[in-house]
């Protein structure tokens, strides 16, 4: 892990329409869990997926509706640079456990395997306690590599999928406990 990134949460002001004009993002996709009767196949696949100019403005607005729902928003920086960020809608679904839906976690192509991912997943586990949710729900893209990401954080498939969290029905839908972050922040105490 690197030191010397911060991880803070973004006010509206901060959230401009080039915060991310510098921020580097394609994902080549080799192999993606496909859904398969009750569980997943791994396929082989060949995608890319990268931002265009017009998502890249698109995309601050969307986290600024997520502040306006009373979510939030955290990015990760390395000398004012904004390396990774995360976002929590702050609208909660669900009948007996309540879902946060974690909406986007993205790491700069450039900075990736240096714990920023991990480090923006637990601030919004924080923030998805202060919600009073029960749980995290990510509609995942299914690439084998975000999904193995998503399951070292501790998530597994979700039991419960609210509909207006779903993003696509390829996605892989996951779910955090956030019982599990008080238990180890329990166990980390002295």
């Amino acid at each position: 892990m690197d030191d010397t990134i911060t991880v803070r949460l973004f006010t509206a002001s901060q959230l401009t329409p080039t915060l991310l004009e510098q921020f580097c993002h394609e994902q080549r996709i080799r192999s993606k869990w496909v859904k398969s009767g009750e569980g997943y196949t791994l396929v082989k696949a060949d995608e890319l997926r990268q931002w265009d100019r017009e998502k890249r403005r698109w995309i601050p607005e969307y986290l600024r509706r997520q502040l306006d729902s009373r979510g939030f928003v955290a990015g990760a920086f390395s000398n004012g640079r904004l390396v990774g960020f995360a976002s929590l809608d702050g609208d909660l679904q669900g009948e007996t456990e309540k879902y946060a839906n974690l909406t986007m976690l993205f790491v700069d192509d450039r900075w990736k395997r240096r714990g920023i991912g991990s480090r923006l997943f637990r601030q919004m586990c924080l923030c998805g306690q202060k919600l009073q949710a029960d749980k995290i729900f990510i509609s995942a893209v299914p690439s084998e590599d975000t999904v193995a990401f998503y399951f070292r954080m501790g998530c597994i498939d979700a039991a419960y999928v609210p509909e207006s969290f779903a993003d696509t029905e390829q996605d892989r839908y996951l779910e955090y406990n956030l019982s599990l972050s008080q238990d180890a922040e329990e166990n980390r105490k002295p």
